[in-house]
């Protein structure tokens, strides 16, 4: 290897290394930048909607932000007030040992089952009534802290889902601007791919958070569990949380059931398995497989690695890129195919032009040799 070509490798791998490093620095923006791509592509279809009747693309996207942040408002009007007036009930009613220990023994005996219940229980007990000022303190600090962030991150998500809409026929020419010519009209059509399927991802998550939150409010106000529509909310949306989502939307549930009674908490968790059941055997073949269709294993494996790159959010975020990243590796895929084909059809035509040639040669031989027997005079018999 001469000195150049060694100089070029290693300015190869040290922009690499420092490339790595930078995106680890900023994936922060990286995060909230792709959460932004996934919202725009989720409305992008009611966006093109609009735009058939009396609104341009801006006026239509401000009309679904409109709509969206109604939403947000109803929901946290609805929410906060019944967990402020009536959190202090919850907690004397977590405090109250004697007669919740007496309940759990009497509906589920002395075992293991019973024993289990009763730690569980005695645990966020003494979570909620023994917490103390210094760590009360830290702690209604830091969940101000990560409001503030919640909002700024929310707001620039928005921003940046607007600008990507109004503005993505400039940034797709923009980044194919950087593309051999010949090879553009196939990166359209994956560029096309990936955000449809993102966008159907989207989709199919807000309509099975929808089914978790209907079936939860109208399961628990039957049932009479306290704080319905504020449990079936946070059920619904701990919906995305993938694998585990459904036990954490429900934990809650169970808790604030048995602080009412251990046959209603039964309840509640024979219920919260029957919508699982629904929704794992019914909905999501229907809807998710259709939308992403992602390998199972791709899906476990995508979590592990998200959580372990950046915890819950990157749990969350696996799915849409396992399917962003699945639907590219299949194009690469289709387009090596469809080059090997087109070679093998090139080849296999040169090879028939070939034999056809050799064909017609021979023939065109055949026949000379033909004529010229025809054309010779046989000798004169001798009488």
């Amino acid at each position: 290897m001469t000195a150049r070509k060694m100089a070029l490798f290693t300015a190869t791998v040290v922009v690499v290394l420092l490339g790595f490093v930078f995106f680890y620095l900023i994936r922060n923006v990286v995060f909230l930048i792709f959460i932004s791509i996934l919202l725009a592509t989720a409305i992008e279809p009611v966006v093109n909607r609009l735009r058939k009747g009396p609104f341009n693309r801006g006026a239509g996207i401000l009309l679904v932000y409109t709509v969206i942040m109604g939403l947000v408002a109803l929901t946290l009007f609805l929410t906060i007030p019944p967990l402020i007036g009536e959190g202090g009930n919850i907690v004397s009613g977590l405090s109250d040992q004697t007669k919740t220990d007496a309940s759990i023994r009497q509906s589920l005996g002395t075992g293991f089952l019973g024993d289990t219940t009763a730690s569980i229980y005695h645990s966020i007990r003494d979570f909620f009534n023994n917490p103390s000022t210094s760590k009360a303190f830290d702690t209604g600090l830091s969940v101000g802290m990560t409001v503030v962030e919640l909002l700024f991150s929310s707001l620039t998500v928005f921003v940046i889902a607007f600008y990507w809409l109004t503005e993505r026929p400039v940034i797709k020419r923009f980044t194919f601007s950087f593309v051999p010519e010949e090879k553009r009209p196939r990166g359209r059509i994956l560029w096309d791919s990936v955000e449809q399927k993102l966008g159907a991802w989207v989709r199919g998550q807000l309509v099975l958070m929808f089914f978790i939150f209907v079936m939860d409010i109208a399961g628990y106000l039957i049932i009479g569990v306290k704080f319905a529509f504020v449990l079936a909310v946070f059920a619904g949306l701990a919906e995305l949380i993938p694998l585990v989502g459904p036990y954490i939307g429900g934990a809650p549930a169970i808790l604030i059931a048995l602080t009412q009674s251990v046959t209603m908490a039964l309840i509640v968790v024979g219920y919260i398995v029957v919508i699982q059941l629904i929704e794992g055997n019914i909905l999501v073949p229907r809807i998710m497989e259709k939308a992403v269709g992602v390998s199972p294993l791709t899906v476990v494996v995508g979590i592990l690695v998200g959580s372990t790159l950046y915890g819950i959010l990157g749990a969350l975020l696996s799915v849409p890129i396992a399917a962003a990243l699945q639907v590219t590796f299949n194009n690469v895929l289709s387009f090596s195919s469809d080059a090997v084909s087109t070679a093998d059809v090139s080849a296999a035509a040169t090879n028939t032009k070939t034999a056809l040639a050799q064909s017609a040669r021979s023939n065109e031989a055949n026949r000379s040799a033909g004529k010229k027997e025809e054309h010779t005079v046989p000798p004169s018999p001798t009488i």
